[in-house]
């Protein structure tokens, strides 16, 4: 991609090829055309890769699985940082427990 413009007949970019030709797209017709295909330099997720992303994936899930995620997810918090929500102030009730206390910090006893 060289450059990317906005015109008044919408968004446009501007590509060259391996063989220096240059292409001109509306960006519309570069999401939703078989003219164009997004080469990564790098790995990573890909719009024609097996694997979903964790937002995908986590989308899918029903109330269950949800309610399974955060609880887990709070868990790693706590061990972390020593508050379930990640954050001394957004600490719940007897937060952070001694077990999980980072540096020296207590909870009630």
């Amino acid at each position: 991609m060289v450059e990317m413009t906005a015109t008044t007949a919408g968004n446009e970019v501007v590509f060259k090829d391996g063989r220096g030709r240059v292409l001109r797209l509306t960006l519309k017709e570069l999401l939703f055309s078989d003219r164009a295909e997004v080469i990564p330099d790098q790995p990573g997720p890909a719009a024609g890769g097996v694997e979903e992303i964790a937002s995908v994936v986590l989308s899918q899930l029903g109330e269950d699985g949800r309610c399974k995620v955060l609880e887990r997810a709070g868990h790693i918090r706590e061990v972390l940082t020593g508050f379930r929500s990640g954050s001394a102030e957004l600490a719940g009730e007897g937060e952070p427990r001694p077990e999980y206390a980072p540096d020296g910090l207590a909870g009630p006893k």
